[in-house]
């Protein structure tokens, strides 16, 4: 999938601080930390107690011994972006029973240790999509298998598990609560390097339209470069606050514009992994798009304005209309429709939340509960219908070989669309080829159905127009 920005591996590298190794601050502490012995002003000290527990997370992929048994006699290089280009494996690994061929390293990022009696480390979905198996070397040099417990593309965050004594995990701080211009840290393995930190500051908040999925980013000017995705941003006092997970650039190289996810919605998101392997999102009935001018009067352009309610959803039943401006969820300030669909992106049906609203120039506040998604109704159309699936107003089928794509391409074309429809609405038209939705593929429109059967109050679709792709906001 193309994204706007160079998505950052970031590997395992350092971060814990349990509260009971953080000390308090004291009106004396409240000062630069200054090293008296060396006479110099440093973090060290604290820092260096928070690196266990940021780990690298190496992906592998095929064992070499299959990959010769597919291309003899010519074995697969490794992609050119690999850190690990012309080694055989990942130093320091060995193969798991004699005899046996090493496994092949396809990438690398960082990881976050956040429990460390269960082994839990959270990385990015981005890591480890592509993964058959995974190993994670630890702040020591040591270097154990690893399990992926679940992962979730829309947020971009995965929870991998290990089983390994003596681990550390990063105490977790509070997102809700960070400030633009506060100090920050970044703690990752960047191109292969061992364990590297960075400093900056908190360069902005509630960051969107950056790429694809839930975007709610912390946005920091610490140097965030290849192989620090899914490590650590940190507080000055050691505590996590976000997952680096991407930058912006013209270049592909550092321009002091990187992106974390809040550690609020990584820890949420890693509970639903926890408990189920994967994310269950709920909605409230709405349709949301950036605030006009003319839509805010004198008012603030800041805000979600809602384009449209749906009948008998839990928006309507607490009084939201079309037109009226979400200002605030708990009292946390909107920016834009993409921090609303966000914070609702990680709400578990069942949940009622605080919203505040303007309407006609006057606040008003109302309270909100979530619902569980309502399912996708996929369906067959009518003998002869020339089209494999029915859903969302819209038909869909294979992509054939009359459809003259070249011989690997694989997607779901879009036959007949309903005026007035949710697939109409998203800006779906007749001969699109669908080929992802929410940054998984979509091979066919079997697997379309699939991904439909997924979504809750709306999804991204990956479409293949003619020569480019683009992105779609599918509503319901």
């Amino acid at each position: 999938m193309k994204r706007k920005l160079h998505s950052m591996l970031a590997s395992v590298a350092a971060a814990a601080m349990v509260a009971s190794t953080i000390a308090p601050i004291t009106a004396a502490a409240q000062t630069v930390p200054y090293d008296a012995e060396r006479g110099v002003y440093s973090y060290a000290k604290d820092l260096r107690a928070v690196a266990p527990t940021v780990v690298k997370v190496i992906v592998l992929g095929q064992k070499q011994q299959e990959q010769a048994q597919q291309q003899a006699p010519q074995q697969q290089q490794p992609p050119e972006d690999d850190p690990f280009r012309g080694q055989s494996a990942v130093p320091g690994v060995q193969p798991r029973q004699p005899g046996q061929p090493a496994p092949t390293p396809i990438g690398s990022g960082s990881g976050v240790i956040i429990d460390a009696a269960k082994g839990e480390i959270l990385t990015n979905n981005h890591v480890v999509e592509k993964g058959q198996a995974f190993q994670v070397q630890l702040y020591d040099g040591r270097v154990v298998d690893a399990t992926l417990i679940g992962r979730d593309p829309q947020t971009d965050i995965a929870l991998i598990k290990i089983s390994a004594t003596g681990l550390q995990a990063m105490a977790i701080g509070d997102s809700a609560k960070i400030q633009v211009g506060d100090l920050a840290f970044a703690i990752g393995y960047p191109f292969g390097f061992d364990q590297t930190l960075t400093m900056g500051v908190i360069s902005g908040l509630g960051r969107t339209g950056i790429g694809d999925g839930f975007q709610d980013f912390i946005q920091t000017d610490a140097a965030v470069n290849s192989g620090n995705s899914g490590g650590a941003l940190i507080d000055s006092r050691g505590r996590l606050i976000g997952i680096n997970t991407a930058i912006w650039s013209k270049s592909g190289d550092n321009a002091g514009i990187a992106f974390a996810i809040p550690v609020n919605m990584a820890i949420a998101i890693a509970d639903q992994l926890r408990r189920t392997g994967s994310v269950k999102r709920g909605r409230i009935g709405v349709t949301v798009g950036p605030v006009s001018r003319e839509a805010a009067g004198s008012g603030s352009t800041r805000g979600a304005l809602v384009a449209e309610v749906q009948p008998d959803s839990p928006a309507a039943k607490a009084g939201l209309r079309a037109g009226d401006i979400i200002t605030e969820i708990d009292g946390r300030q909107i920016e834009g429709p993409g921090n609303l669909t966000a914070i609702f992106g990680t709400l578990e049906p069942g949940r009622s939340v605080a919203l505040g609203y303007r309407r006609a120039g006057q606040t008003a506040r109302t309270t909100v509960t979530v619902e569980a998604p309502r399912p996708v109704v996929v369906s067959r159309p009518p003998a002869g219908g020339g089209a494999g699936l029915a859903a969302l107003g819209a038909t869909f089928r294979d992509v054939t070989p009359a459809d003259k794509y070249p011989a690997q391409f694989r997607g779901a074309v879009v036959v007949s669309i309903q005026p007035n429809s949710a697939a109409a609405r998203s800006g779906l038209a007749v001969g699109d080829v669908i080929v992802g939705v929410n940054g998984e593929q979509v091979q066919s429109a079997a697997q379309l159905a699939r991904a439909f059967q997924n979504i809750a109050g709306g999804a991204v679709l990956f479409v293949a127009r003619g020569n480019s792709l683009t992105q779609l906001r599918l509503e319901r």
